[in-house]
């Protein structure tokens, strides 16, 4: 089992890290999960899981794994989270994807997605309309992620359904819409995250995974398109960043040699944010560039089973949440230093 140089470490090269399985200190009969999907960080400094157990919403952590408490607002689907300031005010955005699950079992009731905006402590202030429900026929509304822009605004990716960008006010008037399915380099499939890099010299980017096509594209925050990144033999889902480097979890990858999408077969990948190239890969193979090309990329440890979401704390640790992975509470991935 080929993991790095230091058989006991994840990772390739300076990002290397080692692995606490056992991070979360809670007991399903306290808090249950059935997929651990999005994290987000408070400015308290503690880590908010999104769950989809139809028992609680969110599970809030300290960083060192400690259970503070659950949030029950009964919203269900739950798939991804966004914290952010307006008005001097924290506010937590719940993603409902629209699959909603019932305790036991794994047969999740399809439904239509919803966005619901709520304080810190738990309390609902609004639920988004849908864009049928603005007249807006894009078909089902089942939304991946949502991530606030510069200016304020909310930008939630319809990636389960319609792939088209709806980008809200905070009081949840529909400003504009773009994306979506195109025969052109900006077409997306299953854009399963969306992030933004309020750092590149060529102005705030919008980064989208398509998912189905293992890619990352970039817009600008009007929906022009900028760039793709092949992550060939990936499929990988919302980026983050931190410092000098971009973050993406892999829920599942293709069979080395073979081109074969294989079940439990997750991995991290971490790219160089300003030359966009993966320098390490917790849990996967090293990646390799062949004339400025990245060849295939597959898992070499079994570690990760479907890998979701993560975040990445400022002393660059990560917490990885996975889909169908045996209802397990999401791993931290601490920086070897």
């Amino acid at each position: 089992m080929a993991l790095a140089e230091d058989s006991s470490l994840l990772g390739h090269g300076s990002a290397r890290y080692r692995i606490n399985t056992s991070w979360a200190k809670v007991e399903p009969s306290v808090a249950p999960v059935i997929n651990a999907h999005g994290l987000a960080e408070d400015r308290a400094g503690r880590i908010y899981l999104v769950t989809d157990h139809p028992q609680n919403d969110f599970l809030v952590f300290e960083k060192d794994g400690r259970f503070v408490r659950s949030i029950r607002a009964g919203l269900g689907g739950g798939h991804g989270l966004e914290i952010f300031e307006s008005g001097g005010r924290e506010y937590l955005l719940h993603i409902d994807c629209g699959w909603h699950f019932a305790a036991e079992g794994w047969n999740p009731t399809p439904g239509e997605g919803r966005v619901t905006l709520l304080t810190t402590e738990g309390k609902v202030v609004r639920k988004f309309p849908t864009p049928a429900e603005l007249g807006v026929r894009d078909g089902k509304f089942l939304p991946c992620d949502a991530a606030v822009t510069p200016a304020g605004t909310i930008l939630i990716a319809d990636g389960y359904g319609s792939n088209f960008i709806y980008e809200f006010s905070v009081e949840g008037a529909l400003l504009n819409k773009w994306g979506g399915p195109s025969k052109d380099a900006a077409n997306l499939s299953n854009a399963h995250g969306i992030s933004i890099d309020t750092t590149d010299a060529r102005g705030p980017l919008v980064w989208i995974p398509s998912r189905a096509q293992s890619q990352l594209k970039a817009f600008k925050l009007d929906g022009t398109y900028v760039e793709t990144l092949d992550l060939p033999g990936t499929y990988a889902g919302q980026l983050a960043f931190r410092d000098d480097k971009m973050y993406t979890a892999v829920c599942w990858s293709k069979e080395k040699g073979t081109g074969k999408k294989l079940s439990n077969s997750g991995f991290i990948l971490i790219l160089d944010r300003k030359s966009k190239k993966v320098i390490s890969a917790p849990g996967g193979s090293e990646p390799v560039y062949i004339d400025g090309k990245l060849q295939p990329m597959y898992q070499s440890a079994p570690v990760f089973k479907h890998g979701h979401d993560l975040y990445v704390d400022r002393a660059g640790d990560i917490y990885v949440g996975e889909w169908n992975a045996e209802r397990r509470y999401p791993y931290k991935l601490v920086l070897e230093r």
